[in-house]
Parts: C-alpha cells; sequence; structure tokens
C-alpha cells in the first residue's frame, strides 16, 4: 500500500469518503456474476433436459461439488488473512493476490460446464473444480466492505452498489438468454452454449475491472497476525480453531440464525423457480428470462429506498420491512398458482417485481449488518480477521445451500419428477407449489424473530469502533466507560477483560496475562 490517499481512506473515520469510480468498480464483482446466474437459472435444467441426466444424479452433483468447496473455504479465509506475511501477499495484496490465482481459473471451467456431448464424470469434475475456485474469489471480495472503509455510511454505499451490481447482472442474464431463446429457439441446446461463452467472457472482464478497483487495508500490527513461524499441525489445529472461534462470538451467532433464514428461502426458490413456473404456472421459459430481467430492473429501484431507509433506522428494522413484504407476495403467489387468473404471465410479472422489494430488504440488511463483525471481532483479538468471517459465512451459507438443494432434488425425485418431461404429475406440481411459497414464508417469519435477538445496530457499531480507535492508540483498558463495557460484553459475550487480544480465540495454545 504505497498510495497515501488510499491507505488514508482505507484507515479513514466518519467523512471520509471512498471515490466513485472505485465504488462502481466495486459493484462489478457482483456484474461477474452473470455466470452464476446462468447456472442457478438454467444448469439443472439444461442437464435434466437437453443432456437426459437424471435430476437426483444432478442435485448430488450440485450437492458434493459445493461441500468440497465449503470445506476450502475457511482454509482460503485463514490464509488471505495471514498474506502479508508474505512476500507474493506484500507485493499484491493479501486479498488481490486470491483474484490473481482465481481469476483465470474460473473463466476455464466455468465454459467446461456447457460443453455437450462429455460423459457425466466429466460434467462432475468441471462443477467441481468452478466451486473449488469460485469461494476463493467469494471470500475475498466479501472482506473488502470492511477493508475499504471504517465509515458505517461509505459501508453502505459499497453494499448498496454490490447489491446494484447484482440486479444489474441479473438483468443482462434475462435479457440476454431470452434474445438467445428467440434467435436460436429455447428448445435448442445451442443456445445454451452460446449464452455459456458470452457470459463467461463477460465475467472474466468484470473481474479484472474489480481487481483494478479495489484496494484493501495496508500492513500494520492488526494485519499481521502471527509473528513467528508454526508448524503444518498446529497450523492445521489453528484453522479449524479459527472457525469455531468465530462462530462463538456472539453477535456473529445471532446474525447468523437471522442471515442463513434469508439464504435459505433463495436458495429453495432459486432451485426450482424455472420448474415452478414452467411445471405448475404452465408458463414458457421466455417467461422465466423475461421475469426474472424486469425484477431486477425493480430491484434497483428498492435498493435506493433500501439504502436510504438503512440510514435513518437500522439494519434490522430494514430486515423485518422486507420479509414481510415477501411474505405478503409469496402468499399472493400461492393464490394465483392455484386459481390461474387471465393474463397469468402479466400477474406473475407484477408478482416478481413485488417480490423483488422483500427480496432487497432482507439481503441489502444482511449484506450492511456483516460489515459490522470484523469491527467486533477486533475488539476480541486486536486483529483483523475479514478473512475469518468471510470464510465462514461462505462455508455455512454453501453447506446448507447444498443441503437443502439436495433435499429438494430428493423430495421432487420421491414425488416422480420425469427429467425432460414437458409436462409434471400433479403431487409433483403440488410439493413445488409448497416449495415454493410456504417454506420461504415459515423461514422468513423465523428470521423476522431472530431479527429482534441479534443487537448489531448502527449505534453499538460506532461505540465499537470509537473503543478501537481508543485502545489502538494506547488507551488503558480500566479506562472504559460502563456503557461502553456494557455494550461490547453484550455483542462478545465475553467480559471486557477478556477482550482486546486477552483470550485464546485466535490460537487454542495461547494464553496472556490480563491488561490493565
Amino acid at each position: 500500500m504505497k498510495d497515501k490517499k488510499v491507505e488514508k481512506i482505507a484507515t479513514g473515520g466518519e467523512g471520509v469518503k471512498i471515490p466513485m469510480w472505485r465504488k462502481i468498480g466495486f459493484s462489478a464483482f457482483q456484474l461477474s456474476n452473470v455466470m452464476i446466474t446462468l447456472i442457478t437459472t438454467w444448469l439443472m435444467y439444461y442437464y435434466t433436459t437437453f443432456l437426459k441426466i437424471p435430476i437426483v444424479i444432478v442435485t448430488l452433483m450440485f450437492t458434493s461439488a459445493k461441500i468440497i468447496g465449503a470445506i476450502l473455504t475457511p482454509i482460503y479465509g485463514y490464509f488471505s488473512d495471514r498474506l502479508y506475511q508474505t512476500k507474493f501477499g506484500r507485493k499484491h495484496g493479501r486479498r488481490k493476490s486470491m483474484f490473481l490465482i482465481g481469476i483465470p481459473l474460473k473463466s476455464i471451467t466455468f465454459i467446461f460446464m456447457w460443453i455437450p456431448g462429455m460423459s457425466k464424470p466429466f460434467y462432475f469434475i468441471f462443477f467441481l473444480l468452478y466451486f473449488l475456485v469460485t469461494p476463493m474469489l467469494s471470500t475475498s471480495q466479501l472482506t473488502l466492505t470492511s477493508e475499504m472503509s471504517e465509515d458505517s455510511n461509505q459501508r453502505a454505499q459499497l453494499v448498496g452498489f454490490n447489491q446494484a451490481g447484482a440486479a444489474t447482472s441479473g438483468i443482462f442474464a434475462s435479457l440476454f438468454i431470452a434474445w438467445i431463446f428467440r434467435l436460436c429457439g429455447q428448445d435448442n441446446i445451442n443456445s445454451f452454449v452460446i449464452a455459456a461463452i458470452v457470459y463467461d467472457v463477460i465475467g472474466t472482464l468484470m473481474l479484472i475491472w474489480f481487481y483494478n478497483s479495489v484496494y484493501e487495508r495496508p500492513i500494520d500490527d492488526s494485519t499481521i497476525l502471527e509473528k513467528n513461524k508454526i508448524g503444518i499441525w498446529k497450523r492445521l489445529v489453528n484453522i479449524f480453531w479459527n472457525f469455531v472461534s468465530a462462530i462463538r462470538i456472539k453477535s456473529y451467532w445471532t446474525y447468523l440464525l437471522m442471515w442463513q433464514c434469508e439464504e435459505l428461502f433463495r436458495t429453495i426458490r432459486g432451485d426450482i423457480n424455472t420448474y415452478f413456473i414452467i411445471f405448475v404456472l404452465l408458463l414458457t421459459p421466455s417467461d422465466v428470462a423475461v421475469s426474472t430481467s424486469v425484477g431486477y430492473f425493480f430491484g434497483i429501484l428498492f435498493l435506493i429506498f433500501f439504502m436510504w431507509l438503512q440510514a435513518h433506522t437500522n439494519g434490522m428494522f430494514s430486515y423485518r420491512v422486507g420479509a414481510w413484504g415477501a411474505i405478503v407476495v409469496f402468499l399472493g403467489i400461492f393464490i394465483m398458482a392455484i386459481l390461474k387468473p387471465n393474463h397469468l404471465s402479466l400477474w406473475w410479472i407484477v408478482a416478481m417485481i413485488a417480490l423483488n422489494f422483500g427480496i432487497t430488504g432482507v439481503v441489502n440488511s444482511s449484506q450492511y449488518i456483516f460489515t459490522f463483525l470484523p469491527d467486533i471481532d477486533e475488539i476480541v483479538t486486536a486483529k483483523r480477521r475479514e478473512g475469518e468471517y468471510a470464510g465462514v459465512n461462505t462455508t455455512i451459507d454453501t453447506i446448507l445451500d447444498s443441503l437443502f438443494t439436495l433435499i429438494v432434488g430428493t423430495i421432487l425425485q420421491m414425488t416422480g419428477f420425469q427429467a425432460g418431461a414437458k409436462i409434471q404429475s400433479p403431487v409433483v406440481v403440488n410439493a413445488l407449489l409448497i416449495l415454493y411459497c410456504i417454506v420461504p414464508i415459515a423461514l422468513l417469519l423465523l428470521g423476522i424473530i431472530f431479527s429482534y435477538i441479534c443487537k448489531l445496530n448502527v449505534k453499538n457499531h460506532k461505540i465499537i469502533l470509537q473503543e478501537i480507535k481508543r485502545l489502538r492508540k494506547g488507551g488503558a483498558k480500566k479506562d472504559v466507560t460502563p456503557q461502553t463495557r456494557k455494550v461490547i460484553e453484550e455483542l462478545t459475550g465475553l467480559k471486557y477483560e477478556q477482550c482486546w487480544g486477552n483470550n485464546n480465540v485466535m490460537d487454542i495454545t495461547h494464553t496472556h496475562s490480563l491488561k490493565d
């Protein structure tokens, strides 16, 4: 970090602004997700319909590849946090080094998943490789919202640009494949191959743009996590211990409950969205693309509203507004699927617009609250472990996502789902209806309950940041105010005297005498 201006921004407090061009470049990571949008929307349909692979095998491929990738994710986070201790990391950055390795690998593995005519083991191998590489990038990207600024307003803007990038990539991904369908036919396998090639090129270019727009926290005492070399065995123990220790901090596991309710309802909906539209509503693949793109477009407008709402309230309130909005829409979709009113395709587009209001709220809130967690961790460890939390988040999300995908696939298989069929049985249709509408409602209600348990908010976060700055400047722990002590103990689940490195959170063998 030789750039003085960048260093000032990265370590700045309230009022230090990130340049607009960097915020736009930060959103390019999500713009690159045209690749993952194609996978989540169409790969399962592509494999079962065109390649005639049984759905239970497809879901097993998805699940096993994601779980193996999830096992590696905390390792990515652990080593990323410590890359400043290597020559390569000091030269390229402890986060950006991961992108130098991962971007070309992701580009290569993506395209091979869509090449027709290969044997089933080859599809599994390239799917596995893709999901081994993807967490390397997503874990590093998650760290940068906290790394690029300590100002909560700037972090909120980065989260907003990040979400806007996701919506924009969704709009493009949906509209482009709809255009390909019209050009080549929606029953033509070449439509999907062409889309995959185009999305691969665009996604790779967006990742390069992102790489050249972001920066990370400079080298200091908080980013050098270990000053002495560690043996392989102790390193492996510490990787596991760091994973467990993150969940042990009270703010994280209370956040985790709320966040996973949001993630899981979106996972279930995403897995069966195409099937629901085609087999329950009896609409066409083109309707899938159009409704998705329209929903994403309005999602950008809703994002502006929720960024305003966050600034005037806090993340928990925004989460609840979004969750209640989504619940109302799912009830409406349930009624619509049963009654099938006239102009159903138009009503479906209206439903997708309304649903994106709710999804935008819960996602924006969850991502914003996540940026507070490394600061809570720093008051505990006196170190910056953004990579650890990004790794834990990605691992837990991937494992649960994969398990739910497997459960959904198993349920559909047990109810008689027929790969390649144009129409499914009434039992399958009813299963899709319950999975798409009722299960998300139950998860959203749980998320609302958990949002009252989690105490992470803007007010408490500012108290934490003020105490971190005081201790960084050499302030004595005995001078802590009663209010600050109470907030820290409530958010960490530890006594104040056990914070600021006086614990074994990072190293199970570490002992430390309590400081004043």
